[in-house]
């Protein structure tokens, strides 16, 4: 097969298959380390940056694709060799350092491009398949995906916030597309402003993706484009100061976007450039000491970018790496690889490490790469951490608060303490606690599943204990426990899966123990858990991931330090031999991995401490040889952190002589490096706290409390997790908080892109320190989904989000999963008639999702619809009982069983009421009822009888009454419908009056009027008659009309008139002084005839009017 490469413009005519190849006797103190410090110690270590190899591939590749999982996993994928196209997969495992196959993509081609989506699966897409395909981390499989317009040679992928995958550009192509993880297809966006390939691509602050130059068939394209999510277009940037292909560019902490090395129009580049998105601006910055391109880069915790590998224009890769430090704009050496390369892919792990894998070299040869190495930044530092009081050997535990509770001791005089003191993160300040009852020192404490501290045994003074104590955070209080069967100092304690509590070994006086017993937290009391085979003090104790306890080293009666060690079963209460150290070891220390096996550290032998360590794996019962450490020590502190990582401090060296230097092993690597000399010394104690800090404290030599953390990152770049507080074993939760994204993609931005931004999810056990990893999905820049294991104990844990390897945390509680409770229902339909029913059930877990199940159907009817509401219909004419019955269920755990009662009734008859009806009333109490009738029918042959309440015929009130009609079938089924039946009064009354009235006048104005009362009646009530003059009133002389009205309660109104005629007929006499009327007097007998008639006349005709 002939196989041609980039030539000067980085691509070549040849081919490959096809494909363009693109590029401690008695009660003696712990030994000396209460002595004052002699001036014997040595200066401490500090590490440089640096490279070092790891296990290699299977397969030598270049230009393939490099995906970080959230399972911590890095998945490699595809890529070519001299052989032609790789068209497999692996999975490299920092935990135990190795590499296992991850199957066949089903795509192949000469580059492929890979990103993480937010599900957790893979997008991977190669230039020789319009399909990409994707990786299930947690199935282990391949499947493909739909079809893209085009096959793409050299575009990029970025994921933008909402989700999507941008594929932009490649080949020949100015067009774009985006994949949709949720319907597994690519649908076209708008397309690029120019053709362009081999471009970088940043996902923007802004969420807006930067795409920058890359070449076409006119060479480097000089135009750079900004593409808008919200509106699906691109549009114009500030083109760069320089044209460049395969080159690199990285969003820094400050939002700019650093573009370096590449190939332009004068060849390999040195020259890097800013881009500023707020002024749509570029600016040169330091220049990279070797020109490169093919190279890839990785934004590190501490803010500056690592740039590794890359050739010259005359092909020769770069072993070289380069530092940019965006504070001072300028480059400096990173170290040089064991083998200079090209195109390989760098990933930034957990741990903080920079994993660069495979890659190739043409010059001299063409020379393909398995190989793999590993850049550690060295960046690591201690902070002050307040000031504690000092103490020696003291007890402490990380609290489900956050807090550290450091208590006991012995003061800088060598007597037992009995004060305890709390640490409080936030605050970065200490506090006094209350005082544990007994003053003790070479105790244990234990946190317990309920959250408080369990301090056993110990000295106080010349007195062993079996004193027991508890401290309740909470309270703040501790109180007396139950106390141990044996007296025992320098002895361990162990918290099982169960959460009792495993206390082995240790010393009374001048006797070395092989007695065991455990604590029950429930009954409150110790119990014997059988011996085991050796007796031993000052040994190590580590639960294992089987639930199993791991006791190895320590030395006997005549203390001379062991290598025996034995291994208690919970399940069975007892003691098994394992296999024995390779090396006696007394006052070591044992770190469960997160890969299940266990580093056996330091410890003393004969006087002399020691720098050996090593590995058990409970899988084999065997110990084998591991690294040696940095500084010899024993009495020291193991503490795994978050990352993986275990960091080794305080101790003594020698007699009298404290260790000066702290350490990490990293199972990666599986070296210990030494790290910045710690200002804690002598008998410290650490903690891991969620931040991925450790605080270690007390010693000897002030500041006597520091922090650790080994990535220099600002506060501003951690993630920060604000809910839940607590999480269900084996059920998933949705975790939300911020930067669960990071501050920027920290990678390549080119073909060669690794992202790390997504949240990496641990979870550590405050106590035993197990980790566990909790792979997310549903992620986003504000919330993860993650799922508890079942195999995950209740109690406190401190959990972990990384984004780029920088973590930030809380403390949370895991509780066993709570069966839900489903609820009996009963319900009620008619024949022929569908219900709609609810079930219903509760979980005692807040948060958790409820399928549900019906598990036996109804058996004269039918259900439809999806649960938890479903229509319940009855079988045609079916009329009894029916039932269901039904479960629910959480993340793990199925209800009770629930019944669903139904009864079935027969359908009523169907009534019709009459419309509402209006009577008149006929007499005072009303009206007799009368209606039409209501009508009815029924299924049954025989008719339903209709009854009325109140009944026909009866008397109804004035006003409206409702009346209820029901019809009742030969079954007895009945239905009701009502009518108003309204009794009216309408009528107006009859009205009498009195005769037409004549009266003297009694003075000159006229004369007082009286007549005998008008007359009424009414069919239903008494009228009332008012006057429209009043009784006895005066009465001017002539005649007046008077209007008598009658209204009865209804408002029904009659009237009648009279008049009342006033004479002067005495002509002026009569005693009033008065003058008769010369007309009145002169008036004839037949004139005042005729005048009376004509009045009477008028008067009758107006009473007509009036009736």
């Amino acid at each position: 097969m002939s196989v041609r490469y980039r030539g000067a413009r980085g691509m070549a005519s040849g081919i490959v298959i096809g494909a363009f190849f693109f590029s401690c006797t008695p009660n003696r103190p712990t030994p000396d380390d209460s002595a004052p410090e002699t001036s014997t110690q040595s200066s401490a270590l500090l590490a440089a940056p640096g490279w070092s190899g790891t296990a290699a591939m299977s397969a030598e590749r270049g230009q393939h694709a490099a995906v970080l999982l959230p399972t911590g996993k890095l998945l490699v994928i595809n890529g070519v060799n001299r052989m032609g196209f790789v068209a497999a997969s692996e999975l490299y495992d920092p935990d135990t350092n190795t590499w296992t196959a991850a199957g066949a993509p089903g795509i192949q081609g000469n580059v492929t491009v890979a990103v993480l989506l937010p599900s957790g699966n893979v997008l991977a897409l190669s230039d020789g398949s319009t399909t990409g395909a994707l990786y299930d981390p947690i199935a282990g499989s391949w499947t493909p995906t739909g079809a893209m317009s085009a096959p793409r040679s050299l575009p990029t992928l970025t994921v933008l916030n909402n989700g999507k995958v941008l594929v932009a550009g490649g080949s020949n192509l100015a067009s774009a597309e985006l994949y949709d993880p949720e319907t597994n297809t690519f649908s076209p966006t708008g397309s690029l402003s120019v053709v362009r390939r081999a471009f970088c691509a940043t996902l923007l602050p802004s969420g807006q993706v930067l795409a920058v130059s890359g070449f076409n068939s006119t060479g480097e394209v000089p135009s750079a484009d900004l593409y808008n999510p919200a509106t699906g277009t691109w549009s114009a940037a500030a083109p760069p100061l320089h044209p460049r292909h395969y080159a690199t560019s990285t969003l820094l902490p400050n939002g700019r976007v650093l573009v370096t090395g590449g190939f332009g129009t004068s060849g390999v580049l040195t020259q890097s450039e800013l881009y500023d998105p707020g002024a749509n601006t570029w600016t040169a910055t330091g220049s990279l000491a070797a020109p490169r391109n093919g190279h890839a880069a990785t934004l590190l915790p501490n803010g500056k970018l690592l740039v590794i590998g890359g050739s010259d224009g005359a092909r020769n890769a770069q072993a070289l790496s380069e530092l940019y430090d965006p504070a001072t704009g300028q480059w400096t050496g990173a170290g040089s690889l064991a083998t200079a390369r090209e195109n390989a892919t760098a990933t930034l792990l957990p741990s903080g490490k920079v994993l660069l894998a495979g890659g190739f070299t043409l010059n001299p040869s063409v020379t393909f790469y398995a190989s793999t190495e590993l850049y550690d930044p060295g960046v690591n530092a201690w902070s002050a951490a307040g000031t504690p009081a000092g103490r020696l050997d003291s007890v402490a535990a990380l609290l489900p608060s956050g807090k550290v509770l450091v208590a006991g001791g012995r003061n800088s005089g060598g007597s037992s303490v009995a004060s305890a003191e709390l640490y409080d993160r936030g605050a970065n300040t200490w506090s006094a606690a209350a005082a544990l009852a007994t003053p003790r020192d070479r105790a244990t404490a234990t946190l317990l599943p309920n959250g408080k501290v369990l301090a056993a045994g110990g000295v106080n003074g010349a007195s062993v204990l079996t004193a027991t104590e508890q401290y309740d955070p909470v309270a703040n209080v501790w109180s007396n426990v139950a106390a141990m069967t044996g007296a025992r100092h320098s002895h361990t304690t162990t918290l099982l899966a169960d959460g009792k509590v495993l206390a082995v070994g240790g010393q009374n006086d001048s006797t070395v123990l092989a007695t065991a017993e455990l604590y029950d937290p429930g009954a409150n009391a110790w119990t014997a858990a059988g011996s085991i085979a050796s007796a031993r003090a000052g040994h190590a104790a580590v639960r294992l991931a089987n639930g199993k306890v791991l006791v190895a080293g320590g030395r006997n009666s005549g203390g001379t330090a062991i290598d025996s060690a034995g291994i208690h079963d919970p399940a069975t209460n007892t003691w098994t031999a394992a296999a024995p150290l390779a090396q006696v070891r007394d006052r070591l220390t044992l770190t469960l991995l997160p890969s299940g096996k266990v580093l056996a550290a330091g410890g003393v032998a004969a006087g002399a401490a020691l720098a050996s360590s090593e590995i058990y794996d409970p899988a084999t019962n065997t110990w084998t040889a591991g690294a040696t450490l940095a500084q010899a020590r024993y009495g020291h502190t193991a503490t795994l952190m978050p990352s993986g990582k275990v960091l080794l401090a305080g101790g003594l060296r020698a007699t009298a002589t404290f260790a000066d230097v702290a350490e990490t092993y990293d199972p990666t690597s599986r070296e210990f490096t030494s790290v910045s000399a710690p200002g804690v010394r002598g008998g410290v104690v650490a903690a891991a706290l969620p931040s991925g800090e450790v605080l270690v404290a007390g010693g000897t030599s002030a500041p006597t409390a520091q922090l650790y953390e080994d990535t220099r990152a600002l506060a501003a770049w951690r993630p920060s997790v604000a809910a839940p507080s607590s999480l269900v074993r084996g059920c998933p939760a949705v975790l939300e908080g911020q930067g669960f994204r990071g501050i920027s993609g920290a990678s390549s931005g080119s073909y060669l892109d690794s992202s790390t931004n997504f949240p990496f999810v641990r979870m550590r056990a405050a106590e035993g320190g197990r980790l566990w990893t909790l792979p997310g999905s549903s992620t986003s820049a504000t919330r993860a989904t993650v799922t508890v294991p079942e195999d995950v104990p209740p109690g406190s844990y401190a959990l972990s989000i990384f984004a780029n390897a920088i973590s930030g945390g809380r403390m949370v509680t895991v509780a066993p999963n709570s069966a839900p409770t489903a609820q009996a229902i009963a319900a009620t339909t008619m024949n022929d008639t569908p219900v709609v029913i609810t079930i219903t059930a509760t979980d005692p877990d807040a948060g958790q999702a409820l399928t549900y199940a019906v598990v036996t159907p109804p058996q004269h009817g039918t259900l439809s619809g999806s649960l938890p509401s479903v229509t319940y219909t009855p079988n045609a004419g079916y009329i009894g009982s029916d039932s269901f019955t039904y479960q629910a269920r959480d993340c793990g755990l199925d209800s009770n069983l629930a019944t669903v009662s139904i009864t079935v009734q027969d359908r009523p008859p169907a009534i019709t009421c009459p419309a509402d009806v209006v009577i008149e009333a006929t007499d005072a109490s009303g009206a007799v009822a009368t209606w039409p009738p209501a009508t009815a029918t029924d299924t049954d042959a025989q008719a339903p009888e209709i009854t009325y309440s109140p009944q026909l015929g009866s008397k109804l009130p004035l006003g409206a009454t409702t009346v209820t009609a029901t019809a009742q079938d030969s079954d007895g089924n009945d239905s009701s419908c009502t009518f108003r039946v309204t009794v009216t009064d309408t009528t107006p009354p009859v009205i009498t009056c009195p005769a037409d009235v004549v009266v003297e006048a009694t003075r000159p104005d006229g004369a007082a009027a009286s007549w005998p009362p008008a007359t009424a009646t009414d069919t239903a009530s008494t009228p009332e008659i008012t006057y429209s003059h009043p009784l006895e009133s005066t009465f001017p002389l002539g005649s007046t009309t008077v209007t008598a009205k009658a209204k009865d309660p209804s408002g029904n109104e009659v009237a009648c008139t009279f008049d009342v005629l006033v004479e002067d007929t005495d002509g002026g006499s009569g005693g009033c002084g008065c003058r008769q009327s010369p007309s009145r007097a002169n008036l004839s007998p037949l004139a005042l005839v005729i005048g009376l008639a004509a009045w009477v006349g008028r008067r009758r005709s107006r009473e007509r009017a009036l009736g």
